[in-house]
Order: structure tokens, then C-alpha cells, then sequence
């Protein structure tokens, strides 16, 4: 954009502009133009101040050319008011709505300037895109349209057009709501202001939805929860396998939701995975503090009670022995189906309070002692094709290291939803000929309580022997060793190494 109304530089350095336009509620031919951008990113807490301005456009009698109405109460553009906007060109999608459009913006001294100034006194354009983040080919087609149009010079005006940095919001998720009230941040006039507040008030936009989130559109709680998490969609907008991956997942949730399916019959949508997808995925299915756009459905409640308070753990456990690479080779059947599955690695290694795991991942209770846990396996995806994942997420001490050693913590997210799970090792036999780790976990997501068993070796496959010594663990600390599968690991030799991927 080019826009000195959006100074780029100290101390407003304005970020992540966004227009939400909808029908105006105080008069016909009129539409409104919530528009927000963040400023002072530097100041304490790094998120910056969302600035929102409640605009006003009128229609005229010609086609894409309004009338803008701001009172500017700014320093930078002190009392500019009334300008021209005129929609020069859009980019047309196959469903006739558009993908972006370019605006152009002026305004010429007054006759009755305070100066005696003539000629233009404001010009600007915004590149404007559905998505906050595009190609490098979508943006040289809008250039190349403007250009067309006889706008080029204004692209050379002042030093060139500004990259608005759509990134620090989505990664801080500090947009404002789609009908968050202005403030006094926006450099608005009061007046004009209140007038604003109070339509914005009578009507809320109306939010369109993009061609491969469409299926999706019709089962979220609101089209509005959804654009809200837009922004986490990233590298995914750009990519072609990212945003097919999303179209089949809307689709399969969709046919799940028709037809009432349990929780383990959904999660078969979320497979195969996108890492490019992943924050977007949480976004509209846990929602942390916001809330989740889609019904969850809720697991099974057959598992057995919860027994972190009863179940002893290794007081001899060093949690240094949990590091290296692991295969599963046991899990418990009456928990989790997951400890099962095929094909099943982990690996832990030291976690690095200086480069904490990406969004949605949480910070751990304690940072000293943690461990990064990464797991891979394969799962089937709706239509029954195995697909490999892989998840990551933190393991260690409990909060004020309760119980610890041999009582742990683990937190993540895991097919769109967060977790939190109390460890127990049940048996250190990381020293031991065929080195085991016996493990119990307790477990609670939005979605409810659960219980987990797991065995990792360092061999893909328990022999006769070790098999011997998990089920003599097992005896001993009150399970039925018949009730603790085999895992196949006939295809986990080939692993991952990719240290850096979350899976949700």
C-alpha cells in the first residue's frame, strides 16, 4: 500500500491493516468500512495497540467511485476529511465474488486552504486480498493491473509502495473482533467517531468465505469465528496441496456431522496431516480463550478411573534416561486407541526456554529438566488409507516439580484440540539388558478425561524376554498384561527426523 494516513514508520510503524466492509445500516447506497491496523509494536507486551476506524462510503452515479468520509484528528494528516475512493480494478474468483481489489484514494487542497495550497494534497492506493498473505505472482498481477490502469507513478511515489506486515498478528493473534468498536487510537474526530459506534452497533458484517473452506462454512458455529481464524491459514492460502488438504477435511467433518459420528470417526478426518494447516486447525477447533468454531464431538466415557493418585511411581527414575530415540512397543488397550496404532517412534530431547515451541504450544509448568517428546505413527484417514503423523509437544515436571521424579507432565495439542496429561513411570528399565520404559498417564482435553498405557523399548519389537519382564510390570502394578497390545513396527524403522514440525 502506499497510504500516509498508515505511517510505516517510528513510532506508529503501522502493521496488519485490514478492511471489513459490510452494507451500512444509516442509509441506502452507503456501505461501512471497519477498518483496523496495529501500531507501537515496540511497547511492553510486543503485540502493539489495535487502532479500529468505523469509515463511512457513499455510492455515487458511477459504478465503483464513492465518497469517503474521515475526520482526521491527526497529527500527520491534520483535519483531511472527504475523500474520493475509487475501486480501479479486481481480481474476479470462479464464484464471481472477488479475490482482491486495488483502491485509489485522493484529494486536492481545498479552495480555501489555510496555506493557499494547491493541487493534490492526498493520494494513496491499498492492495487489498482476501487473504493476509499471498504469492509473489498474485502481488505483481495487482502491480501490473494498477500499472495499467495509468496508476504506476503513484507506486514510486515516496520511496515505493510499503509490505504490510501481515505476520506479527497472525503469529500473535491480536487482530481485533470483525465488529470490534473504534477507538481513540484510529486519529478519527470524536464526533464522527460516535456516530460510528453507534452503527456499528445496528449491523455486524457479513463474511464471505473462500471456495475451499466452503464445506466447512456450513458447519461452524459462525462464518464470523471462522474469518477470525483466517489469519492462522498462513503458507496454507498459497499452497495448492495445503488448501486441497482443507477442502477434504471440511467435506469429511461435514459428512461426520451428518451423520452423528463418534469422536474417533472424526479424528479420522484430521488424516492425512498438513503442517502448513496446523495452527488454523486449532484455531477453529479448541480456540483457547475464544472458543471453537466447530461442535467437537466427545470421546467415548468408558475409559477406567483416572488412578495418578494411587499408581507408585520409580523412585528410582532419572529423567536424563528418557532421552534418545525410542520405539513403542506396548499400549493399553482399555486407554487410549492411539497407543496402538501402527508403526509407532519417540524421541525426546532437551527442551530450550530460549526457542519455545511454536503456536498453539503452550509453555511448560517448569522449564528446568523439560524434554521435548516427539512421536510418529500411521493412521488411518477416513476412506482407510494409513497415513504417517507426527506430533510434538513438552514433557517433564509437574508444577512446583510435585511428585517428581517419577510423576511428570505432559502438554501439547493433538488433532486441533489441547491437552494436559499426568505421567507416571511406572518402571525405569532404561539400564536394563533390553532397556523399557514403563508409562501411565491421566489426560483431559475440552473434550473430557481420559487414560493412556505405554511401553517404549530400544527395539522395534518386544522379544520373548522383554515381553516377559513388561508383563511382570504390568502384574505388579495392578493391569492384566493380556489387556497391553503388541504394536506393529514393521514400517517405523524409516522414522522422521524433522525436529522442528507440530503436528495437530
Amino acid at each position: 500500500m502506499h497510504d500516509s494516513t498508515q505511517p510505516s514508520k517510528f513510532p506508529i510503524e503501522a502493521k496488519c491493516q485490514r478492511s471489513v466492509k459490510s452494507p451500512s445500516p444509516v442509509g441506502k447506497g452507503n456501505y461501512k468500512d471497519l477498518f483496523s491496523l496495529n501500531e507501537g509494536y515496540q511497547a511492553p507486551g510486543g503485540k502493539g495497540i489495535n487502532a479500529v476506524c468505523d469509515l463511512e462510503f457513499n455510492l455515487t452515479e458511477k459504478p465503483g467511485v464513492f465518497m469517503g468520509h474521515w475526520k482526521s484528528s491527526s497529527p500527520w494528516n491534520p483535519d483531511l476529511s472527504d475523500i474520493a475512493n475509487t475501486l480501479v480494478d479486481v481480481g474476479v474468483a470462479d464464484n464471481g465474488t472477488y479475490k482482491w481489489t486495488l483502491e485509489f484514494q485522493c484529494k486536492e487542497y481545498d479552495e480555501k486552504d489555510k496555506k493557499g495550497r494547491t493541487g493534490i494534497r492526498f493520494a494513496a492506493v491499498n492492495f487489498y486480498h482476501r487473504n493476509p498473505i499471498i504469492s509473489d505472482d498474485e502481488f505483481k498481477e495487482m502491480q501490473d493491473r494498477l500499472s495499467a490502469r495509468g496508476l504506476g507513478w503513484i507506486m514510486k511515489l515516496d520511496g515505493g509502495l510499503h509490505m504490510v506486515d501481515q505476520k506479527q498478528c497472525i503469529e500473535h493473534d491480536s487482530y481485533p473482533a470483525l465488529d470490534a468498536a473504534p477507538n481513540k487510537w484510529c486519529g478519527q474526530s470524536s464526533a464522527l467517531a460516535e456516530e460510528s459506534r453507534v452503527s456499528s452497533a445496528v449491523a455486524k458484517p457479513e463474511v464471505s468465505c473462500p471456495d475451499f473452506l466452503k464445506p466447512l462454512c456450513g458447519i461452524v458455529k459462525s462464518t464470523e469465528c471462522l474469518a477470525s481464524c483466517m489469519p492462522r491459514l498462513g503458507k496454507c492460502i498459497t499452497d495448492a496441496g495445503c488448501r486441497d488438504n482443507m477442502k477434504d477435511f471440511g467435506l469429511c467433518m461435514a459428512s461426520m456431522k451428518k451423520k452423528n459420528a463418534s469422536a474417533d470417526e472424526s479424528q479420522a478426518c484430521l488424516v492425512p496431516d498438513n503442517e502448513l494447516r496446523s495452527e488454523f486447525i486449532y484455531c477453529i477447533m479448541d480456540g483457547g480463550k475464544k472458543g471453537a468454531c466447530l461442535d467437537v464431538p466427545v470421546p467415548p466415557s468408558n475409559y477406567p478411573t483416572c488412578a495418578d493418585t494411587s499408581i507408585a511411581a520409580d523412585s528410582k527414575f532419572d529423567i536424563k534416561n528418557i532421552n534418545g530415540d525410542w520405539w513403542k512397543v506396548a499400549g493399553w488397550k482399555k486407554g487410549e486407541i492411539v497407543e496402538c496404532l501402527p508403526c509407532q517412534t519417540v524421541k525426546f530431547w532437551d527442551y530450550d526456554a530460549s526457542k519455545p515451541l511454536p503456536w498453539p504450544a503452550p509453555l511448560p509448568p517448569v522449564s528446568e529438566d523439560c524434554k521435548v517428546i516427539q512421536s510418529t505413527w500411521h493412521e488411518q484417514d477416513s476412506k482407510g488409507k494409513y497415513w504417517p503423523m507426527k506430533q510434538t509437544s513438552l514433557w517433564g515436571p509437574r508444577a512446583g516439580r510435585q511428585g517428581y521424579p517419577g510423576k511428570e507432565f505432559s502438554t501439547g495439542t493433538m488433532f486441533g484440540i489441547g491437552y494436559e496429561e499426568k505421567y507416571t513411570v511406572i518402571h525405569d528399565g532404561s539400564k536394563e539388558q533390553e532397556p523399557f520404559m514403563f508409562l501411565y498417564a491421566c489426560g483431559q482435553t475440552k473434550q473430557g478425561l481420559y487414560v493412556s498405557g505405554l511401553v517404549l523399548a530400544k527395539q522395534p519389537k518386544a522379544s520373548t524376554s522383554l515381553r516377559a519382564r513388561i508383563d511382570a510390570v504390568a502384574k505388579k502394578a495392578g493391569f492384566e498384561p493380556s489387556d497391553w497390545c503388541d504394536v506393529d513396527n514393521s514400517c517405523s524403522s524409516a522414522g522422521t527426523s524433522d525436529r522442528a514440525s507440530i503436528m495437530i
